[in-house]
């Protein structure tokens, strides 16, 4: 664990925010064109998101850097609101882990099988059981299944689900 400030740890996750906002709006160049003339490609609504997103995100560092006091500098804003707390990185990188097994799994083993995994690895440490981890781990990759693929019809990657629920 790392003791860290509250005000630097906002600030260092609105930069992290803002880069990778940069990012994925770069790589949204990469996206399929429009197939009509005059209608929006495949990029219209994730650059539209990711502009918001910016916006607010720059909203916010400006709020911290130039409207939030400095740390031992006189304010109205009590004390407790900059106090120093620990932050666990151990759980941090089981998150950014899981996060990037999830983008890249989900490709090659398919959505249901990574989504299982991803679930598992997250509640490991947080449930009594590892019967219970699986259960909930199933369900939650259920009703994943349900509502992205039967109800919103969104395409993704199956492995197994498919052959096994018809509908």
């Amino acid at each position: 664990m790392i003791d860290v400030q509250r005000r630097t740890a906002e600030i260092v996750t609105a930069l992290v925010l803002l880069a990778a906002i940069v990012f994925l709006y770069i790589h949204t160049y990469t996206f399929a064109p429009s197939p009509m003339r005059g209608y929006p490609g495949a990029a219209f609504l994730p650059r539209l998101i990711l502009i918001y997103a910016g916006a607010f995100t720059a909203i916010w560092l400006a709020g911290l850097v130039f409207w939030y006091p400095a740390p031992g500098t006189n304010s109205l804003i009590d004390a407790e609101d900059d106090r120093v707390f620990e932050f666990e990185y151990r759980d941090y990188l089981i998150t950014i882990a899981a996060i990037l097994a999830f983008v890249f799994g989900t490709e090659e083993i398919g959505f249901e099988a990574t989504s299982f995994l991803v679930f598992a690895v997250l509640l490991y440490s947080r449930l009594s059981s590892i019967a219970m981890v699986v259960l909930v781990s199933l369900l939650s990759t259920l009703v994943c299944y349900l509502v992205f693929v039967l109800l919103l019809n969104v395409s993704l990657p199956l492995a197994f689900l498919p052959a096994y629920i018809n509908y």
